[in-house]
């Protein structure tokens, strides 16, 4: 197996983190892709019944799943352990463990495990986005500081969580709703007031922050560059819908750009190729074993809550349940990997 899907302990490259693998381009036409087609799908009107579903049913497949199936790898690289079998078996159970844990979590207390599901995401995704700009870019301005930075880390989290909360209110709520569900017969109703206080008014606030740093330094072409991004993702989920939006965002987004940052990260068991293809082929290999056990557990799920999930809606949000699940372990050997880059 090690042989046959490259399995080797990886972490990042010793001299130099920004290797120039045209990661940055590769992101930008992934991005352009993406969520042109999310825009697409609602101009053509295929973003009501079984069509919505469809792109978290790819992102899955794609990168959604894919992204975090290394992990194991990049755990055995940053401890500095090799692939042997206790090793590996420490890092996997250790990593089922957790999953377990929120499961349960799910199980017992199913309304704050998705409110935190929701916490954990906006913090994730805007440090993800924090750590590829600096890994995937040649050149990084430092004008920002650890307060810009953390401002930018939260206005990026909550474009994708709470903009659809404040433009597809009813929607948002309902596919959160029918995660709690699964596990309760509670709704998930909360005053259009406390919506407007816990959503509106930090997104407004964070968000007017970030634009405002950025805007001061809009000579640099680093910070013209969140500018549009900030621009076009505000403008996405304003007219995409929920499910399709997140969809697309996580498969062209989220975890590409994850996918990009890990083919960066070499190992000595492997030789070193400077072509970012033979990379990401590489990486579809490597993760291929651990998404099958991830489909095979969500499987696993829908055999086992079958009563619970009378329609594919709510098999999409087991689906996110799951990926809740994972998102924890995983979270935890991203932060690993920030602070061995120097991110903090």
């Amino acid at each position: 197996m090690k042989r046959f899907f490259a399995w080797a302990p990886l972490a990042p490259p010793r001299e130099n983190l920004k290797v120039p693998l045209r990661s940055g381009s590769w992101a930008d036409w992934a991005a352009f892709l993406f969520l042109g087609l999310g825009l697409l799908q609602v101009f053509f009107g295929l973003d009501e019944g079984p069509f919505r579903l469809l792109p978290l049913a790819l992102g899955m497949i794609l990168s959604g799943l894919p992204h975090g199936a290394v992990d194991h790898l990049v755990a055995l690289g940053l401890a500095g352990r090799p692939l042997r079998l206790v090793p590996l078996l420490i890092v996997v159970l250790l990593y089922l463990l957790l999953v377990i844990l929120v499961l349960g979590l799910w199980v017992v207390f199913p309304f704050a495990a998705a409110l935190g599901f929701l916490i954990m995401t906006i913090y994730h995704w805007g440090k993800a986005d924090l750590a590829f700009e600096r890994f995937g870019r040649v050149a990084t301005p430092q004008f920002r500081g650890r307060i810009g930075d953390g401002i930018h880390l939260v206005a990026r989290g909550l474009i994708p969580i709470g903009l659809p909360f404040l433009a597809f209110p009813e929607q948002a709520i309902e596919f959160v709703s029918a995660c709690v569900q699964i596990f309760s017969t509670d709704s998930f109703e909360i005053p259009m007031q406390v919506w407007r206080k816990w959503i509106f008014i930090p997104f407004a606030i964070f968000l007017f922050g970030d634009f405002w740093i950025h805007l001061r330094h809009s000579r640099l072409l680093f910070a013209r560059r969140i500018l549009i991004e900030n621009g076009g993702l505000l403008a996405f989920f304003w007219c995409v819908p929920p499910l399709i939006a997140i969809g697309w965002y996580f498969a062209g987004w989220h975890g590409f750009r994850h996918i990009l940052r890990l083919c960066h990260y070499e190992s000595d068991d492997l030789p070193v190729d400077p072509v970012l293809e033979k990379r990401v082929r590489r990486f579809v290999w490597q993760a291929f074993p651990f998404t099958l056990a991830a489909v095979l557990m969500l499987a696993g799920l829908l055999g086992g809550l079958a009563d619970q999930i009378p329609s594919s809606f709510e098999g999409v949000a087991l689906y996110l349940v799951l990926v809740s699940a994972l998102t924890f372990p995983h979270l935890l050997v991203v932060e690993w990997m920030d602070r061995r880059e120097g991110g903090g």
